[in-house]
């Protein structure tokens, strides 16, 4: 049986020993983060039917690979008379995005304009611009700019559904108050009355000082990030010697999951890991290189019918990532015809060695700081590009020459070749 008891010794405190209310199981379901599959994983351990009552708690965008898919689920689901789903802090980053003088400069990104971006107009909108660039918006602006091809309307039917979300769900149950929110609450104000900054921001403030009887259930915290698990198993938590319960386990985290807990008995089921990413190239800066490499490798397996089978990322061995995709990349690509949706560049680093089976380095001096950075390749993970007669492909960086069609036509044939090499 895919259920586990709390690890919590005072777990119980939090159970109501009476069940007045119709459902069978009252279940809470923590961050998902754009992360489908881990999603998937979970809904098909929770056996739901219609004694069940749903709560998400927010965070359905944003940071993973699967927005649009998580989207389409939950604009679905949320027909379903048992479903309750709430606003997250990053659904409410969304929609500030989109709306009144934000909403221009989204649009540049969303139309994928972003060279017509200045330093100025990024500090300017700088909420806006952390978003994008640091919490995750740009998975969500590229799902939507995937799901715009087939619906038009996409952009709005999510807004409006980001809109209607409450920041909050109570139930009593055998007289005990249950307050559902995304991050906490504050506790000089009754339940009825709590600020939107505290429902969707709350962290310390809510830890440290709550000490209320209603049982506060919400996520945004990632746990493994608040506790250090050791070799327990990373699992929902009942804070000690407080009615607070925790259920956010970082979906979006290297070996973090989404989990659920019915509030009723106590028990929880989490998903299971994640498949592992498939390719990760990598190139100095991941602003032309190794981008370019993501999005023809992406392009390519689309066309043989298994870019939702193969993860495809990339990132930079000399950089902090933030920045944006370059503008003759950027050009170069679109004039080839492959598609591109919004790139930040990222750093490599151990997790992305953990996590990937295939490390692809895009030039001689990116392999020998690959094999630095991972203690020499224990895993012997990372390899170079090869043309299809075999040869090994050191690829320069177009940016001194601004030769980006002729590292187009290398990069695109050594794509072609490792597809092949896959079997595809």
């Amino acid at each position: 049986m895919d259920t586990q008891k709390f690890f919590i010794d005072d777990a119980a405190e939090i159970i109501s020993p009476v069940n007045d209310t119709p459902y069978k199981r009252i279940i809470a379901v923590g961050d998902v983060h754009g992360k489908f599959g881990k999603l998937m994983s979970l809904w098909s351990k929770l056996n739901v039917n219609d004694r069940d009552l749903l709560i998400f708690v927010g965070d359905y965008v944003d940071r993973g690979e699967g927005v649009a898919e998580t989207l389409q689920w939950v604009l679905e689901m949320r027909r379903r008379k048992n479903f309750v789903f709430l606003r997250g802090n990053h659904e409410q980053m969304l929609l500030n995005a989109f709306s009144g003088d934000e909403r221009d400069f989204t649009d540049k990104f969303f139309g994928g304009n972003v060279e017509s971006l200045s330093r100025e107009d990024i500090f300017r909108h700088g909420e806006t611009a952390a978003w994008i660039l640091y919490n995750g918006g740009n998975k969500t602006i590229g799902a939507l700019q995937k799901l715009r091809r087939v619906n038009n309307s996409v952009v709005d039917d999510v807004l409006n559904f980001a809109r209607s979300l409450p920041l909050s769900h109570m139930l009593t149950i055998g007289g005990r108050q249950y307050f559902f929110c995304h991050a906490g609450v504050d506790s000089t104000l009754p339940l009825d009355s709590q600020p939107e900054e505290f429902l969707l921001w709350a962290r310390e403030k809510f830890y440290n000082r709550y000490d209320g009887d209603a049982v506060i259930i919400g996520g945004h915290s990632p746990l493994q990030l608040l506790f250090d698990f050791g070799d327990e198993p990373l699992r929902p938590m009942k804070f000690p010697d407080k009615n607070i319960l925790m259920i956010d386990t970082g979906s979006f985290i290297a070996q973090g999951k989404i989990s659920a807990v019915d509030i009723l008995s106590g028990q929880y089921w989490q998903s299971d890991p994640e498949v592992a990413g498939e390719i990760m190239f990598v190139c100095e800066w991941n602003t032309c290189r190794s981008a370019m490499a993501k999005f023809i490798m992406r392009h390519l397996l689309k066309r043989v019918g298994l870019d939702e089978r193969v993860y495809v990322d990339s990132a930079g061995c000399n950089t902090s990532g933030g920045e944006m995709l370059g503008k003759r990349t950027a050009q170069v690509l679109q004039a080839n015809g492959i598609d591109i949706d919004a790139h930040i560049s990222q750093a490599f680093t151990s997790e992305h060695y953990k996590n990937f089976k295939c490390i692809i380095a895009l030039d001689t001096n990116t392999l020998q700081r690959l094999k630095q950075q991972t203690g020499g390749d224990p895993d012997n993970k990372i390899i170079m590009l090869k043309d299809a007669a075999g040869n090994i492909l050191s690829v320069d960086d177009p940016g001194p020459t601004g030769n980006h069609a002729e590292v187009f036509a290398q990069i695109y044939g050594g794509c072609k070749a490792l597809l092949t090499e896959l079997g595809a």
